[in-house]
């Protein structure tokens, strides 16, 4: 699988197998379609705390028998508040040692995250509620809060996800350390051309999920 080289060093897959369903949890689902993916050559996983399956996909990991150093996991931070509690908290979901790259999922503080049934055979839905900024932490206050993780050697890299460019010039200047990454979605439909020039000349490196594309039914995209 060929790398990139984060800001920091470190390599990173420049394939990853995203665990998002379309829905939260997943369990036996979630660690059979990892299991499968570990054995055609995926050593990249990203999940999140929010995605509610951070134990099916690290339980694949440590199942597939293949050395810890060999995979490449990355989970998002979704509280805010209690950034240290929650690190540990996925860290323990996973069941691994450490976290290659651990991500602020939203730079919106959130709460009252819960699942909603979908009803009519549809799959459940994840709910939260966005703070305003005065209301909860800020992004700067939290990225400084998961610079802290790094130095517990439990974490490797630490980034940023669906962050704008207005949202990093007002977070850059106050950073130690630089965000390694910064994961939007990203596809033909939505190149982010410009995000992405921003961050390479920040020396961040730009992700995407969806990158095959999403709402493959909208009529514009049917269109097009």
């Amino acid at each position: 699988m060929p790398t990139l080289t984060l800001n920091n060093g470190q390599k990173i897959p420049a394939i990853g197998m995203g665990c998002w369903i379309g829905s939260p949890g997943g369990g036996k689902r979630v660690y059979d379609y990892c299991a499968k993916a570990i054995s055609v050559g995926y050593r990249h996983f990203d999940t999140a705390a929010s995605y509610g399956n951070e134990e099916a996909v690290g339980q694949a990991i440590r199942d597939s028998g293949i050395q810890r150093e060999e995979f490449f996991v990355t989970t998002k931070l979704a509280d805010h508040f209690h950034v240290k509690e929650a690190f540990e908290e996925s860290l323990k979901n996973l069941g691994l040692d450490y976290i290659d790259l651990y991500l602020m999922h939203w730079p919106q503080a959130i709460t009252n995250i819960h699942v909603k049934p979908g009803g009519d055979n549809k799959p459940d839905y994840l709910l939260a509620d966005a703070l305003p900024p005065e209301d909860g932490p800020t992004f700067i206050e939290t990225w400084l809060a998961m610079e802290k993780l790094v130095g517990t050697g439990k974490v490797k890299s630490v980034g940023v996800s669906n962050f704008s460019i207005k949202n990093l010039e007002i977070l850059l200047p106050h950073c130690t350390i630089t965000p390694t990454t910064n994961q939007v979605e990203a596809h033909p439909y939505l190149p982010n051309h410009e995000l992405k020039s921003y961050c390479e000349a920040k020396g961040i490196l730009l992700t995407a999920y969806s990158p095959l594309g999403k709402y493959i039914e909208c009529v514009m995209v049917l269109q097009f």
